[in-house]
């Protein structure tokens, strides 16, 4: 629970950007629709799994050097659509990628009277905006592509080497950075307003890049 607490905090800080890049989108595409079939908007949640892969420890004299960040979580998203035609819809998104841990090994040649903190862990949030290019072969069902951009919110916590003796003790460190996502997925029309969505996609952010594999449903208003 604590966890989900967090995360809507900080999705109600973000209400605010959400309804100004909302309201962007809708003025960039609405003079296209002005003379076309009106559209349709949608929401949706997903829950699935995240892999974080980037930069392990960066201090070499301590740590065997060539480590990355392996690791996986469990994640979920939110996420609003407008569903413009047929093949094209504009996507705002939010997701709680997890909080996932990965330990690295010391160097054998080093003596430790402590050992420092070895294991690294990451939690990453994320807002995004994206394009969501659809194709449909059958009445039910339709294969698609996302494009976007996203803006990530990042905690690294370094610990285990934690001594009353020497005082060491976990640290963590916050930042942000932007990159893009792009993945691929299926959705299939369980009936005229609900729909179930299965996607894999793929965020680049900074020194990390995190792969998500995800089930939903959605709701078309």
């Amino acid at each position: 629970m604590g966890r989900i607490q967090k995360s809507m905090k900080y999705l109600m800080k973000n209400i605010k950007h959400l309804a100004t890049v909302t309201s962007l989108i809708v003025w960039v595409f609405g003079a296209q629709q002005a003379s076309a079939e009106t559209g349709e908007f949608y929401l949706g949640a997903d829950i699935g799994r995240t892999h974080f892969s980037g930069d392990g420890p960066r201090d070499d004299s301590l740590f065997v050097a060539g480590q990355d960040f392996d690791a996986s979580d469990a994640s979920y998203g939110l996420h609003l659509g407008f569903q413009f035609n047929n093949w094209f819809a504009a996507e705002l998104g939010y997701s709680d990628f997890g909080k996932a841990s990965d330990r690295f090994k010391l160097r054998s040649d080093v003596i430790f009277i402590v050992s420092p903190n070895d294991t690294q862990s990451l939690s990453a949030k994320g807002t995004s905006v994206s394009g969501v290019f659809s194709y449909k072969p059958f009445t039910h069902f339709s294969l698609f592509g996302v494009l976007g951009v996203i803006a990530m919110d990042y905690e690294a916590t370094q610990s285990g080497g934690f001594s009353p003796v020497t005082g060491i003790s976990p640290t963590k460190n916050s930042f942000s950075d932007q990159g893009l996502l792009y993945g691929v997925g299926a959705k299939y029309a369980l009936n005229d307003s609900l729909g179930l969505r299965v996607d894999a996609r793929r965020t680049n952010a900074g020194d990390f890049a995190l792969s998500t594999v995800s089930t939903g449903l959605e709701y078309t208003f």
